[in-house]
């Protein structure tokens, strides 16, 4: 069965983009599907499917309110499909769906969708997709997620698959000398988080946090690993340096975007994702295996995540910065840490890459 994977990005930036290259990178086990790839825009996460030698195209398609080019693109996506003799189409993020209206109604193709975020309300022109593009199925990535999306719309089956990760590379002399820059050659705790500077992150809320908790702890230093992926939120990445220097002084590091960010989160003791409905939330799973203490807020997948056997804690879906200092004030005793170090690394094994691609795989051959 030959599947075209459709991707609205071509570079790495989130949860969806690496997600992509976790199912490319692992050991597939129904032979009978054959992967094919479109990407609607250029860059390194399209070049490293083409590496790995997959069928691979790039359209630019443009913005959307370009309705000449919108029309054109979706007559290329059809001639693509015709070439490559598509029997299945998997819309890796709602956006691809927008492209494939005509292309998938006039071939009559089975299309099933992904859904990376929590759909609280399905707007008129995602509904205009899921109807025109007669999706099949959609997957999303909690059962939060799952939730919301069938509540808004039953009709379509809808399923969980939650995204597989597991302990990134790293290299101790690299995490040394992060550790030694951070800390600026002093000891002391390192609270971090790897995330896109963007407003629904919420990394001012880490940031009035640790200021709370500078008192007891005055060597605790934070690391801040991430940009404005993709230009969303120009500007945010400012505003959060200026608050981190008016509460903070220089005790908070901003490390920008990285691509090796095993060496980061092996670099930090407690780990935390302070976003606002966070769809799931890889990189919980990611510092868990490396042994971490986490922290999330509730409202999304990081509930699936943070369970009662796990060294960390789920705060309210709107904590306010006491509580969440306190939390990170228990995670740092030194025998709750070194208890993380036991526990958290089974228990992230639960999220394995091969159990997200058989499941995929599983899916796509049901489902079409």
């Amino acid at each position: 069965m030959n599947v075209l994977i459709v991707m609205p990005l071509g570079k790495f930036g989130g949860g969806a983009e690496q997600m992509l290259a976790t199912y490319i990178n692992g050991s597939h086990d129904k032979k009978s599907i054959s992967l094919h790839f479109l990407f609607l825009s250029d860059g390194d996460l399209a070049s490293g499917v083409r590496r790995l030698g997959y069928p691979v195209e790039v359209l630019n398609a443009g913005r959307l309110r370009e309705f000449g080019r919108w029309v054109h693109t979706q007559y290329k996506i059809g001639k693509i499909m015709d070439r490559w003799e598509i029997q299945s189409v998997l819309a890796w993020m709602p956006k691809a769906g927008l492209y494939l209206v005509w292309a998938v109604r006039t071939r009559r193709v089975p299309v099933l969708m992904w859904r990376h975020d929590i759909p609280f309300q399905i707007g008129r022109i995602d509904r205009w997709t899921l109807r025109l593009a007669r999706v099949r199925a959609v997957a999303c990535s909690s059962t939060t997620a799952k939730t919301a999306f069938q509540n808004c719309l039953s009709r379509v089956p809808a399923r969980t698959i939650h995204p597989g990760a597991s302990r990134l590379l790293f290299d101790y002399q690299v995490v040394s000398q992060i550790r030694r820059v951070a800390l600026d050659g002093r000891r002391g705790p390192i609270v971090g988080t790897i995330a896109r500077l963007q407003p629904w992150k919420r990394i001012d809320l880490l940031i009035k946090a640790t200021a709370v908790l500078k008192a007891a702890f005055p060597e605790l230093r934070v690391v801040i690993v991430g940009g404005e992926s993709h230009g969303f939120s120009r500007g945010y990445g400012d505003e959060l340096r200026r608050l981190a220097r008016n509460l903070l002084g220089d005790s908070v590091f901003f490390a920008g975007e990285q691509r090796q960010v095993g060496n980061w989160i092996e670099a930090m003791d407690v780990f935390v994702l302070p976003s606002a409905s966070e769809p799931f939330g890889i990189v919980l799973v990611e510092a868990m295996a490396a042994g971490k203490p986490v922290i999330a807020c509730a409202g999304g997948g990081p509930e699936e995540i943070i369970t009662k056997d796990v060294v960390g804690k789920i705060l309210p879906p709107s904590p306010t910065p006491e509580q969440m200092s306190d939390a990170i004030k228990n995670l740092l005793d030194p025998n709750v840490l070194n208890r993380a170090h036991r526990v958290n690394v089974q228990v992230a094994s639960r999220f394995s890459p091969q159990t997200m691609i058989s499941q995929i795989d599983a899916w796509l051959e049901a489902s079409t």
